[in-house]
């Protein structure tokens, strides 16, 4: 037993001891904190403010505007929470759709199964030019062509759903079950045919449930290109956050909140059903 504790005392004596090296990055890591801390010009009064008037703001919050919400007296309903909410999910709706039909046939060209290493690479480098802008530049692009409202917002959603949804596209081509092809193939099918009575059977549940994805990832981002005047609650949002309408902010919440929710739940039934 003696010889035991001691091979144990000496293992662990040999073992490194890591605890110095962890303590000097400990130190590192606080000292760039302190740093960016105090570089980083907060304005403590601004701060000051904030504990002082958050009692207030709380209490704002949580007495929501419902004559903004419904557009009940003041508001007309055109102006309403409920309005912008429906435009919201129109763009990302309208987008979507337009993403999902024009990627088919690039995500088809670039799978390379279908078309060829050559064809595949080139599309596929096409999609990555497609992500490579964000969202709100393109929007910003197109308001300058279309002008400003809905339209440009769904336009922007659906130009930048092609990227990746013909990515997922490919992708889900290339991972299907290879036997109908080959078999279509020794008949001497063409390619049309084989895109027809192959493909398509066995990967549209996938492209329904990458478009429904999507269509979530969507309508999150239309809240966003409303702050570029690209229609939907990112304006509202804008103008109640820039006035301290807390009221307004808290109806806006509510509306995204259930909405968001209600979308969740739909697309995951429908995914079951899919799958």
């Amino acid at each position: 037993m003696t010889d035991i504790n001691l091979t144990l005392k000496e293992t662990l004596k040999q073992k490194p001891k890591t605890w110095i090296f962890n303590w000097i990055i400990t130190l590192i890591l606080g000292l760039f904190l302190v740093y960016s801390i105090s570089d980083s010009s907060i304005n403590w009064f601004a701060v000051g403010n904030f504990i002082t008037a958050f009692p207030t703001t709380v209490s704002r919050f949580l007495n929501p505007d419902w004559d903004w919400m419904f557009g009940l007296e003041v508001f007309k309903f055109s102006q309403s929470v409920v309005f912008f909410s429906i435009e919201t999910l129109a763009i990302a709706f309208v987008g979507t759709v337009i993403g999902a039909i024009l990627a088919i046939p690039i995500g088809v060209l670039a799978s390379k199964n279908i078309t060829g290493n050559v064809t595949s690479k080139i599309s596929d480098f096409g999609l990555i030019l497609i992500r490579t802008f964000p969202e709100i530049v393109l929007a910003i692009i197109l308001i300058g062509l279309v002008g400003p409202g809905p339209f440009a917002g769904a336009v922007t959603i659906g130009v930048h759903s092609i990227g990746m949804l013909g990515k997922l596209y490919s992708e889900a081509i290339e991972n299907m079950d290879r036997g109908p092809i080959e078999a279509l193939d020794a008949v001497g099918a063409s390619t049309f045919q084989k895109l027809r009575y192959a493909v398509l059977p066995n990967v549209m549940p996938d492209f329904f449930s990458i478009i429904l994805y999507r269509f979530d990832i969507n309508i999150r981002s239309s809240f966003i290109l409303g702050f570029v005047f690209a229609g939907g609650l990112g304006a509202p949002i804008s103008y109640a956050s820039s006035e301290r309408n807390w009221e307004g902010i808290s109806v806006i919440v509510i509306a995204v909140m259930v909405m968001v929710l209600t979308i969740e739940f739909i697309s995951t039934e429908l995914r079951k059903k899919l799958i």
